[in-house]
């Protein structure tokens, strides 16, 4: 944990002196459990909570002991990148910006590419003139057709007749090509008129954010031009780094990823790179979340808890920031209701790069990971404080005190 400055030193000595010692005598069942632990309530309004910026995070249910805490980012990976290139040479409108998320469908690009419109052009000629020689072919065959009912043959028609079907596959083998040609031209985009002229217009082909944009506005670009990269939000992954020497047997990965005033876990894969770079001597470790918070955005720290062997009972790691020091007591704020605050003791261990194993906590509890040092200030000065309630083994909190609930469970 970081090291207190003069001024904290100072200010744990001035609450040392307003509040009397923490520590509280326990009651110990046949089981050898402690059955209670005595807690101070604090209660702070919406403002104060805004002001102490407090963060919460909820103690995860597990068997096994914290190896090693560390932080990494959340990252787009290149699989879900997706870079819409020009069909083909022309002027670019966007209708999108950098870091702008787009829903399925949304218009990224209008178009307008002179050769795109010359191909509609030729497109429309090989129609038109396939269109004249079917109609051409229909007369000569009924005139033919005609002449042959009257028992006279014309051989002038007939051979007119046979280079017209000939003609007739020729322009639909030229119609044919026109349209595969006009087709590779738009691609995946959808043709609309501007101005009286052919043009292209570009959508989205999933939701996402707008990675990158490639092309000024307005700008000529040639065909195959990279205009925009997409990011797909939902392909996030948390990227972190290990010591090569140092890496541990892996059984679990817990992440959490600050959203607010709660630290939100995200559950999912786990995998380790193979090669060690070689500059850092570190090895990436990855994370794939099974869904991705709809605020979560590339780039944001989050913190990646490692999990190795069982755990000693009764024992849970929580983040150094929680545990606050009053006098020589360790103790963390427990949240118990909206704006309610439990102060408790607990008996902390070893720290663990951020992590640290305590006693006195239970998986479920909703604990200030973030604000507790501030928070203590808003305690009871010493002439009215008094233990407003209890810890359960089972880490409910009751408010009053112990032996008098014993004696309403008793006359009940």
């Amino acid at each position: 944990m970081t090291r207190p400055t003069l001024i904290h030193r100072a200010a744990d000595l001035i609450v040392c002196l307003l509040i009397p010692p923490l520590i509280a005598h326990e009651s110990v069942n046949e089981e050898g459990l402690s059955h209670r632990h005595d807690a101070v309530i604090v209660q702070t309004d919406a403002h104060s909570r805004h002001i102490l910026n407090l963060q919460i995070e909820t103690i995860p249910e597990t068997t096994l002991a914290l190896s090693q805490s560390l932080y990494g980012h959340l990252v787009t990976p290149g699989h879900a990148l997706e870079t819409y290139a020009l069909p083909c040479s022309g002027r670019i409108r966007l209708h999108v910006k950098t870091a702008q998320a787009v829903r399925k469908g949304d218009i990224l690009y209008t178009l307008s590419s002179p050769g795109y419109a010359d191909q509609v052009v030729a497109v429309q000629s090989a129609s038109a003139n396939l269109d004249r020689c079917k109609q051409e072919l229909q007369a000569l065959q009924s005139r033919v057709a005609n002449l042959t009912q009257a028992g006279v043959r014309n051989s002038e028609l007939e051979s007119q007749l046979t280079f017209k079907r000939a003609e007739e596959i020729r322009l639909q083998r030229d119609c044919q090509i026109a349209q595969t040609r006009l087709k590779s031209l738009a691609m995946d985009a959808e043709q609309v008129e501007e101005n009286g002229l052919p043009a292209l217009i570009v959508r989205a082909h999933a939701d996402g954010v707008v990675h990158n944009v490639g092309i000024a506005q307005n700008s000529w670009a040639e065909q195959g031009a990279p205009v925009i990269t997409m990011s797909d939000s939902n392909a996030l992954e948390v990227v972190g780094a290990l010591y090569a020497a140092e890496i541990p047997h892996i059984s679990e990965v817990r992440v959490y990823l600050p959203l607010g005033r709660e630290n939100v876990e995200m559950e999912g894969s786990w995998r380790v790179a193979e090669q060690v770079n070689a500059t850092t001597q570190t090895r990436n470790i990855f994370f794939t979340p099974r869904s991705i918070p709809t605020s979560a955005r590339a780039g944001q720290l989050c913190r990646m808890d490692i999990y190795d062997a069982p755990s000693e009972p009764g024992i849970v790691s929580i983040p150094d920031s929680a545990i606050v020091r009053i006098g020589t007591d360790d103790v963390v704020f427990i949240e118990i209701g909206e704006g309610k605050y439990a102060m408790m003791q607990v008996h902390a261990g070893e720290s663990k790069r951020g992590m640290t194993p305590v006693a006195g906590l239970h998986p479920g509890q909703r604990i200030v990971v973030k604000g507790g040092y501030e928070l203590k200030y808003s305690l009871p000065q010493a002439e009215g404080l008094k233990k407003a309630g209890h810890f359960h083994a089972d880490g409910q909190f009751h408010e009053g005190d112990e032996e008098e609930e014993h004696h309403y469970d008793h006359e009940l």
